[in-house]
């Protein structure tokens, strides 16, 4: 949906000044205006957070004068951390974005390197899923092999400079994450951010999370590289091409109880979709 000038409602903020208020409501309707030439759909709260959030594709001419996410956030994670005495020699390094979006069934991650497979097969991964097209390494592959856990890949585009996810694929990735027999999964595409992101939202939306927290949790992973073509996608997307599997699985809120959404490790910073061949 998208609104003309008397239609937005842009809220004054405790301790706004005039023209600050004045700044944001300008910098909502250039993001409205953007949109609306890509013929995207959005929606007030969308706006007004695009316009106070920083986004690497935002419209060049959005200055933001009032207080934008400055730091970048969910980029590194420790070098290594050592889980016992018996294992010293064997630091456990997880790869870079890493988090649990549901502790024991769900994690999240970049592209896996050799340093982090004992991390990974410390937490007993029972399958991985990949968001990226590339043929997977021989070195992952036969990691994957000896560990006894099943791949799938599914292609999710990068949203640069227009919305490119395609439902249907997003769809079956859900449809993996959601099917409990592949538990415990980890999600990863290349960096973590972006196609992981937009997946992991659309997966918070079934499960019934409010748009502030799904929100904050994508920038959390994608700090300054966060895009807004991302989230113009994952607040559309029909959730109606899930639902129907999300409820024989139990995912349907308030069915599920919630676990808080872990943030990385550190702050610094077409047919059906079918296991990957051996």
């Amino acid at each position: 949906m998208l609104f003309t000038d008397e239609e937005l409602e842009v809220s004054l903020r405790p301790g706004q000044t005039a023209a600050e208020y004045e700044l944001l409501r300008a910098q909502v309707e250039t993001i409205r205006d953007y949109l609306e030439a890509l013929q995207l759909p959005t929606s007030q709260q969308l706006l007004q957070h695009a316009a106070t959030t920083a986004h690497e594709d935002n419209p060049h001419d959005h200055e933001c004068g009032i207080k934008c996410l400055i730091e970048s956030r969910g980029t590194t994670t420790p070098a290594s951390s050592v889980r016992s005495a018996a294992d010293r020699f064997h630091p456990y390094i997880p790869p870079s974005n890493y988090g649990a979006v549901l502790p024991g069934l769900i994690y999240r991650s970049s592209y896996p390197e050799q340093k982090n497979y004992e991390f990974i097969k410390d937490l007993k991964i029972k399958s991985i899923l990949t968001l990226v097209p590339e043929p997977i390494s021989a070195e992952y592959q036969d990691f994957m092999d000896k560990s006894g856990i099943q791949h799938f890949q599914v292609h999710i585009k990068a949203n640069k400079g227009e919305v490119r996810v395609e439902s249907c694929e997003m769809s079956r990735a859900l449809r993996l994450i959601m099917d409990r027999t592949n538990h415990p999964i980890l999600i990863h595409c290349n960096k973590g951010k972006h196609r992981t992101g937009c997946t992991v939202a659309c997966f918070r939306r079934i499960i019934g999370a409010d748009f502030t927290t799904i929100v904050d949790e994508y920038h959390t992973y994608a700090g300054l590289k966060a895009r807004l073509m991302d989230e113009v996608f994952f607040e559309n997307f029909d959730l109606n091409n899930v639902m129907w599997f999300a409820r024989q699985e139990g995912w349907v809120a308030p069915a599920v109880n919630l676990a808080p959404p872990s943030p990385p490790m550190s702050t610094k910073s077409s047919s059906l979709a079918v296991k990957a061949p051996a």
